[in-house]
């Protein structure tokens, strides 16, 4: 009977070793708009890399974060006050000081329509690694860069 319990015990710890972890922060900032040819292009980006990707990561969680745009710190109203308030940017201000990082719009796909779940997307100045799950805003979505 010991023995039928050490091997649970074992599995149960190899599969919760194995469960992807989710970063707990929120990456977004602020909420972007991107133009209709950087959507359409992350669009496209967003299905091949799923198409390409999909058994390997699963199908969760549904939705990819995928980088549109960069955007200039001067197109964002009030950035100081939302990099304070932010849970991912404040090594920015200890090393940078009054420099920016750079920032980027990412929109969330959902991996079961094939498209984009709004026109608009989250505005981010720190990412997580590539192919990391966190969250963006309400959603938790896999984040893949712009996709190449």
């Amino acid at each position: 009977m010991g023995r039928i319990i050490t091997i649970f015990y074992f599995l149960l710890a190899v599969a919760s070793a194995s469960a992807e972890k989710i970063d707990p922060r929120n990456f977004a900032i602020d909420t972007c708009f991107p133009n209709a040819n950087e959507k359409e292009l992350a669009q496209a980006k967003a299905i091949v890399f799923w198409q390409k990707h999909a058994l390997r990561f699963g199908p969760e969680p549904r939705y990819l974060a995928v980088e549109t745009a960069k955007v200039f710190p001067s197109e964002v109203q009030d950035l100081p006050a939302k990099f304070y308030r932010s849970q991912t940017t404040t090594m920015y201000w200890s090393m940078r000081k009054n420099n920016y990082p750079d920032l980027r719009c990412v929109l969330i796909f959902d991996t079961r329509l094939n498209r984009f779940i709004s026109g608009s997307g989250y505005l981010a100045a720190d990412v997580p690694p590539r192919g990391s799950v966190a969250h963006f805003g309400t959603y938790v979505a896999r984040y893949i860069g712009t996709g190449r």
